[in-house]
Order: structure tokens, then C-alpha cells, then sequence
């Protein structure tokens, strides 16, 4: 345990890793407010299980354009540039979510409207936080900065979600949990400001030049098999957005108390993701990244069964959906941090955004398909569904793709 500490402490005593990890942990508590409050936001504003969908759908469908920022993030000098332009500016536009909804003047279009500007900012903000650890911590130790990353932002996630949730029942209307956004953003840009990350010097390129260079990384790359992994996580991420619509229309349909149950479900959620950030960190399965992608995949089907099983009861559903969020939080953590430590530097913010054009994508059109089958299914049924799909992915394309078997750095 000691030994443990001693490496958090060395990596903290550096002073951008300490600005960095300070931001990133605020944005997250701050990301978790907001993912509290808009679904609660889109379901009560609309009253339907896929109009909230159509919301999921709308956001991560923004995030996988991320492509577009990949190559500006890239060439900046210092990715804080990045980040001290992107946390201010959702601070303002949560600001006018927050607004409108505390004067009753929010809408379905306008909610949309809002969520699309906070996601393409999300957009350049994301790729440069990913782009960061590798340039101010070494590749052995990527996996155990990622976990204490994890974990952190996972204890922020449950202080988001239980300060979210207590602004739900004390005053009554989301839009406080977005002004709570707004303030974590403005919060996280102060925090950052120490940091130092700067991009090696190089030729300057047209910007479509440099795109068609991230994706030709993308797409030819065979070592490492960098499509064959973005292909990989896309198929998983077709129902990954389970675990956050289930618990919110598992609550407003079956709980006595559905804000309350709401804002506890998904703080054991983020606990259990803290766990799963821990274990993987402590892991670091560098040698053995198909069996993390193969145990992941499998475990969050067969868990999402015994959580929606557990619903009405807030006893039993509490450590099912804790048990979820250790495995949920797996998967795509071992793919970034194996982007992290096998693509160039110079490429590394296109190649994480590129990839994510498949997996957002595939994540945004299963929201849909989750949100209409939550209107014509009966959770039980969508449970064996999604059990049988995670299963399917997590076998079948290691079988068939040797490569995804040989992951290793």
C-alpha cells in the first residue's frame, strides 16, 4: 500500500500532472451534474422515453464528430489553449440552460439547440484532455495515471450527481444543476492554468492535409491495428449508453421516489466506476488488453440483467448498478490508454477523435434504438437483449479479428 501511494504522490508532485488531474477532476464532477440534470431535464420536459433518447442520440452523435477538432488540437502550441478556451465556453452556455430552466422557458428544440453547442465544445475539450498524459507522464506509467484519473473523476461524479440531485429536490427544477455545471467549468479553467503541455515543433500544413494524415494513421495502420480496435469499440458501443437511460427511466417509471432513487442510483453507478478505475490502474494489463476488452464487454451484459432485474428495489439495485459501473468504466479506458501509448504524439488528438467518429456514432444510434425499445419492450426483455449483444461482442470479435487477440504495448 506504501509503494502505491508513493507513485500517486511522485506523479502529483509534478506541478502540470497536479493542474491537470485538478482540472480534469472538476470538469468531470461538473459533467456529472450535467448528466443528472439534462436527462431529467429532457424526460420531464418532454414526459417520453425517446424524446430522451433522441437527447442521448443528439450528444454523443455531436461527440463523434470529433474528427473536425482532431487535426486544430494537434497543431496547438499548448493543449491548455484548448482547454482554458473550451471549460469557460460551456460555462456560458450552461449558464443559459440553467436560466431557462429555473424561468420555466426551456423547450424540447431549444434543449437540443444548447445541448448541440455544449457537445461540439466538448468536442475540442475532450480530445485535448485525452491528447494531455502523454506528454507529461511516461508510457509505463499511463495505465496507473488513467486509474487515478478514473478514480478521481468517479469521486467527482458522485459529489456532481449527489450535488445535482440535491439541487433537484431543494429547488425543484434542473436548471440549478446546470448553473452548478457552469460554476465546476469555470472552476476547472482556473485549475488548469499552471498546466504545461506543449507540441513539439513542426512544418505547418493546410488543415485538410493534416486531417487526410489522421486518417490515413487510422485506416492503413497494422501495427498497432489501430482501425481494427476503433471497429472494435464502435460495435461495443452500440448500447453502451444502457447503463445511464436505464437508470433514468428505470427510476421515473418504477420508484416511489424517482428523484431521489435517480440521484442514488447514479452515484453508485460513479462509485463503482471508481472501483473499476483502481482496479484497472492497479492491473495495468498492458500484455493483456483483449482479455480487459473480452472481461469488460462480457460482464457489463450479464450485470445490466441483474440491475434491471433489481428494479423497484433500491436495496438490491443500489449494488447492481455499483457492480455495472466498475465494469462500465473498462472498456473504453484500456482503448484510450492503448491509443495513448502505441499512436505518434504529433497524431495522437486526430486518432483518438477519428475513431471516435465510429464509436460516437454507433453510440448515438443505439440511444435511439434503446430509447424506442424501452417504449415497446419490457425491461426484463431488453435486458436478455442487451446481455445477449455485449456477449456477442465480446466473443465473437476476438474470434474473428486475430489481431484485436494480440493487443499488447
Amino acid at each position: 500500500m506504501a509503494g502505491r501511494l508513493a507513485r500517486y504522490r511522485e506523479l502529483l508532485s509534478d506541478r502540470s500532472f497536479a493542474a491537470f488531474f485538478a482540472a480534469l477532476a472538476l470538469g468531470e464532477a461538473g459533467y456529472a451534474v450535467y448528466a443528472i440534470g439534462v436527462l431529467w431535464l429532457a424526460l420531464t420536459v418532454s414526459g417520453s422515453a425517446f424524446v430522451t433518447g433522441i437527447v442521448l442520440a443528439v450528444e454523443f452523435g455531436i461527440y463523434s464528430l470529433s474528427f473536425f477538432a482532431g487535426p486544430i488540437v494537434d497543431r496547438a502550441r499548448d493543449l491548455r489553449t484548448i482547454i482554458l478556451v473550451g471549460y469557460p465556453a460551456q460555462g456560458l452556455l450552461a449558464t443559459v440552460l440553467g436560466v431557462l430552466a429555473l424561468l420555466d422557458r426551456l423547450t424540447v428544440p431549444i434543449l437540443l439547440v444548447l445541448i448541440v453547442g455544449l457537445s461540439v465544445l466538448w468536442d475540442f475539450t475532450w480530445t485535448a484532455l485525452n491528447t494531455v498524459p502523454p506528454r507529461i507522464v511516461s508510457t509505463d506509467r499511463l495505465f496507473l495515471a488513467n486509474g487515478l484519473f478514473g478514480a478521481a473523476s468517479g469521486g467527482n461524479q458522485i459529489a456532481g450527481y449527489a450535488g445535482g440531485a440535491v439541487l433537484l429536490l431543494l429547488v425543484g427544477s434542473p436548471g440549478a444543476a446546470m448553473l452548478l455545471y457552469a460554476a465546476l467549468n469555470f472552476a476547472a479553467a482556473v485549475c488548469a492554468l499552471p498546466l504545461r503541455a506543449p507540441s513539439a515543433p513542426r512544418a505547418p500544413a493546410r488543415f485538410l492535409d493534416e486531417m487526410a494524415d489522421g486518417w490515413r494513421y487510422l485506416v492503413r495502420t497494422r501495427e498497432p491495428p489501430v482501425f481494427s480496435l476503433a471497429m472494435f469499440s464502435a460495435l461495443e458501443a452500440f448500447f453502451s449508453a444502457a447503463a445511464p437511460l436505464l437508470i433514468t427511466v428505470l427510476t421515473y417509471r418504477s420508484f416511489s421516489d424517482p428523484a431521489r432513487s435517480y440521484a442514488i442510483l447514479f452515484s453508485a453507478f460513479a462509485l463503482g466506476g471508481i472501483g473499476g478505475s483502481l482496479a484497472l490502474g492497479e492491473l495495468a494489463p498492458r500484455r493483456r488488453i483483449a482479455v480487459a476488452l473480452i472481461v469488460a464487454s462480457a460482464s457489463e451484459g450479464l450485470l445490466l440483467v441483474l440491475a434491471i432485474a433489481a428494479a423497484p428495489s433500491l436495496a438490491w439495485s443500489v449494488p447492481a448498478w455499483a457492480a455495472v459501473g466498475f465494469v462500465d468504466v473498462a472498456f473504453y479506458q484500456v482503448v484510450i490508454v492503448f491509443y495513448q501509448a502505441t499512436t505518434p504524439t504529433p497524431l495522437l488528438g486526430r486518432t483518438l477523435s477519428n475513431a471516435y467518429l465510429f464509436r460516437g456514432g454507433s453510440r448515438a444510434v443505439g440511444a435511439l434504438v434503446l430509447g424506442a425499445l424501452l417504449t415497446i419492450l419490457a425491461p426484463g426483455v431488453l435486458g436478455l437483449l442487451l446481455a445477449a449483444v455485449f456477449l456477442a461482442v465480446a466473443f465473437v470479435v476476438p474470434l474473428v479479428v486475430p489481431s484485436i487477440r494480440r493487443l499488447a504495448f
